[in-house]
């Protein structure tokens, strides 16, 4: 077995070889990708042109990450939470593949942007935009932005199927780090408000945002039942300005959304 300890001389000498601790992470995960048997800390050492400390701390950054596994023999390999963000990374590829169609087809409808979103903790991530030909007003929404969740039409209609009680939304609340920002007059904060809120998204199918994070904004979203048939994969919106269409008008016109998407995707809505 090669021996792992390291002393301390090693420990405090100066890093060498490869020149940042990124690129040093980089070129291990790649070296890991050609042993799937495992390899051992000299020989990585030896094969990065680096000090063992500086290895073993990239390891240990890795190993937190779940990203690599060490054996009983001491020699790591690619671990498995490697392969399921890769996984995970190539289904969100084809989930969107699947969608940009329809938003599309939503944002040729309604003259306005489309958007898909995934939520991410506390959260949403916007994965897909599509923007109308005609429009001339530029979202300043990007795809891999984010924005609160519980502000947003999108982040709502997500929310709304997992925080099924007030107990819950006070949960979810308490994961942020202080309170919930009020953006304007209409914003939602409080636990009361939410659960109202979320409640009523479950009893008609989808979710409004009127002007909640962004004043002259507002939304129709959809949750999209994807692989489940009790909690959203993530959510279709149309974002408009008011001064174009009012947030009534919007929120009427949501059957015309839902054909458009069942067209697309089939049986996907609440």
């Amino acid at each position: 077995m090669v021996n792992q300890q390291l002393t301390h001389a090693e420990v405090s000498s100066d890093d060498a070889g490869i020149g940042s601790g990124a690129d040093r992470v980089l070129a291990i995960l790649t070296i890991l990708g050609s042993y799937p048997d495992g390899i051992g800390l000299n020989d990585l050492a030896r094969l990065t042109n680096s000090p063992r400390s500086s290895v073993h701390r990239a390891l240990a950054v890795l190993r937190r990450a779940d990203l690599i596994e060490q054996d009983g023999n001491s020699r790591y390999r690619l671990g498995y939470g490697l392969l399921k963000l890769a996984f995970s990374y190539y289904e969100e590829l084809d989930v969107v593949s699947r969608i940009r169609p329809v938003l599309a087809d939503l944002a040729a409808a309604y003259g306005e942007t489309a958007h898909y979103a995934i939520l991410d903790g506390i959260e949403v991530v916007y994965l897909a935009k599509v923007q109308s030909n005609s429009g001339r007003f530029q979202m300043k929404s990007a795809i891999g932005g984010r924005n609160p969740a519980y502000c947003t039409g999108v982040g709502k209609a997500i929310l709304a199927y997992s925080l099924t009680s007030l107990a819950k939304v006070e949960a979810f609340i308490a994961q942020h780090p202080q309170p919930l920002h009020r953006y304007n007059k209409r914003t939602l904060t409080s636990a009361q408000q939410l659960f109202d809120e979320f409640t009523l998204i479950r009893q008609r199918g989808y979710a409004m945002d009127r002007e909640e994070h962004e004043e002259g904004l507002h939304c129709l979203a959809l949750p999209l039942f994807l692989t489940s048939s009790a909690i959203p994969d993530g959510a279709i919106s149309v974002t408009a300005m008011t001064q174009r269409i009012s947030p009534a008008t919007l929120e009427a016109s949501v059957g015309r959304a839902q054909d458009l998407i069942s067209q697309h995707l089939g049986a996907v809505l609440a």
